[in-house]
């Protein structure tokens, strides 16, 4: 991977957080996408971890300042569930690398939505109010329904338009299947 193309998705990423800090609405954000398509593009492991990590941790750092719930999530153990999904996320990325395509992109964002879905609400079944048994996970998933549609969207068209426009930019021949 060229400096150049590094520069250029490196910027797709900080613009999406920049954008996500600035209209902060739940569940429709570029987080999962960019954690999804880190993994697609950056070429070597510790870049895309170093990057994508970096750039949604400083995403929600400025999203702790302007608000102190915000920061007292930061440091909550949901917090931490929603960090091990993106590392999921990312690493799915990284196993669609070589055969990156727009289906597999779009394969890759609706199974990185249901990964999301699984751990953090397992992390809420874990840390919240619910029973410690079998029914109260479901009951921890289905409150989450609500909120997978949003997740599903976002994760669907940000990565498409982070593959499409990363594509473009670089000049390289998008690939459909």
């Amino acid at each position: 991977m060229k400096k150049q193309d590094i520069i250029i998705l490196t910027s797709i990423i900080v613009a999406l957080i920049t954008i996500r800090v600035i209209f902060n609405i739940p569940n429709f954000n570029p987080i999962g996408a960019i954690a999804l398509m880190g993994g697609v593009l950056f070429q070597k492991r510790s870049t895309a971890f170093l990057i994508t990590l970096g750039a949604l941790f400083l995403g929600d750092f400025m999203l702790g300042l302007s608000s102190p719930t915000y920061m007292k999530y930061m440091f909550s153990t949901t917090f931490l569930f929603v960090y091990i999904s993106f590392i999921f996320i990312l690493i799915l990325g990284m196993a669609l690398k070589n055969r990156a395509s727009l289906l597999s992109v779009i394969a890759g964002s609706i199974l990185s939505a249901i990964i999301f879905f699984l751990i953090t609400n397992a992390g809420s079944w874990l840390t919240l109010d619910y029973s410690k048994s079998f029914s109260g996970l479901m009951s921890s998933y289905a409150a989450g329904i609500p909120f997978f549609r949003a997740t599903l969207v976002s994760q669907l068209l940000i990565s498409v338009g982070i593959y499409v426009l990363y594509n473009l930019a670089t000049q390289r021949k998008t690939s459909v299947a």
